[in-house]
Parts: C-alpha cells; structure tokens; sequence
C-alpha cells in the first residue's frame, strides 16, 4: 500500500452519482489540491478540483461536487492528488466504477412485494424504468423477485 496515496471512503462501488457527488477520503496532495473525473471510457463527462486538509500531511477529507451532466449509464470516478502543471492526474490515483444518473438527487429503497413491476414502481417514485434498471444493474427488467431490494432513483 502505498501510504501517500488516497483511499477513498465514498462514493463506493456501483454507487448512483447524480447531481452531486460526496467525495470522502484519507490522503495527501500537492498543496492538498485535488481533482476529479467522471469518465465514460475516454469521454470527460463532469470535472473539478478541490482544496482540503495541509500540504505533506495525510489527512482525512470530505467534498461535495457538482455534477452537471446529460448523461446516464455506467461510469469511473476517478479521485486523484492534482498536477500543479495540469499535465497529468498528479499522485494517489484512485478509481471506483459507479453508475451516473443525470437530474437524480438520491435514491429510495424498495423491497419488491408480490404485483409490483417497474412501471408501477416508477409511476409510485415519480422515476423512470430506465433508471431503475440502470441504477440496480437489472439484465433483464422483466425479471424482479418478491423480496429483491430495490434502488428506485428520485
């Protein structure tokens, strides 16, 4: 492990990034100056840079990014001490595979009873059946189980 690089906290794996994204990690930067991308395989989707904690001092730090962004489907946030010459990614490049939601705020869970589909539970949450497939990993939408839990995107 290398102990100058971020670990990041959150967001963690599969989870939904909508308009905001809560970055929360351990780690050190160049005059703790970091930045981040939301990448769909070599397209930028949203990016920014932040200033936490102190220079040469690990540290612990929480960010919330905005994230305007058109575009829904899987993604790769990467968290990354910034290059003050702006030609790379800088040190302690960390990434996490998430699933980007464009307009969604959160997210309500939902254990799915006997009769409900994705229709009707996107009617219910004001959702879209596309999200919710989306925002589960769903292969085939036809097939929800009584008792699976759900993540409906509102």
């Amino acid at each position: 492990m290398n102990p100058y690089g971020i670990q990041l906290r959150q967001p963690l794996a599969g989870d939904i990034i909508g308009t905001k994204i809560a970055i929360a990690a351990i780690g050190t930067a160049f005059e703790a100056s970091y930045g981040w991308r939301l990448l769909n395989g070599n397209t930028t989707i949203a990016e920014g840079y932040f200033q936490a904690g102190s220079m040469g001092s690990l540290e612990s730090f929480v960010h919330q990014a905005d994230v305007s962004a058109d575009y829904s489907g899987p993604a790769v946030l990467r968290v990354f001490g910034d290059d003050p010459s702006l030609e790379s990614e800088g040190t302690g490049l960390v990434e996490v595979p998430v699933v980007v939601l464009a307009g969604v705020t959160g997210y309500q869970p939902h254990q799915v009873a006997a009769g409900d589909t994705l229709t009707k539970l996107a009617q219910q949450y004001g959702a879209t059946v596309d999200n919710i497939v989306l925002a589960n990993g769903l292969t085939d939408p036809d097939k929800i189980q009584k008792g699976q839990l759900l993540r409906i995107p509102v």
